[in-house]
């Protein structure tokens, strides 16, 4: 979206910059640079402040289920109970609702990734 938009307001600043006045000029400008230059620092600030506030989560996976421990707290979630996986070659995404789930990367699970994704699909599969 960001791109057609600022594909749009270069092409409307090439056809109609010898028309414009000097404050819509300033404005056309302006619109290329929030999706240019504003919208992704302002991004980047954000995401920075969020990951500082990210904890630390544990996963273990063992023959009847999934532990899950953040901060202390331990919760455990059945086989039976996840709704649904998606593998993708570098990653894992476990379903435990039909909008939460934990993404497991293939650099999270370290060198034996093919084996412990293909575990895991066979639990949830049953």
């Amino acid at each position: 979206m960001n791109i057609i938009f600022t594909v749009a307001m270069i092409a409307l600043i090439y056809a109609r910059w010898d028309d414009a006045t000097d404050l819509l000029r300033v404005v056309l400008v302006i619109a290329v640079l929030f999706f240019v230059l504003f919208q992704p620092v302002i991004m980047y600030s954000r995401a920075r402040r969020n990951a500082k506030t990210l904890k630390e989560l544990s996963l273990e996976f063992g023959d009847r289920g999934i532990a899950i421990e953040v901060e202390g707290k331990r919760e455990y979630i059945d086989w039976k109970k996840i709704k649904a996986f998606k593998r993708f070659p570098q990653m894992l995404i476990i379903f435990t609702d039909n909008t939460n789930g934990y993404i497991l990367t293939k650099r999270f699970v370290g060198d034996n990734y093919k084996k412990v994704f293909g575990d895991i699909s066979e639990k949830i599969k049953l």
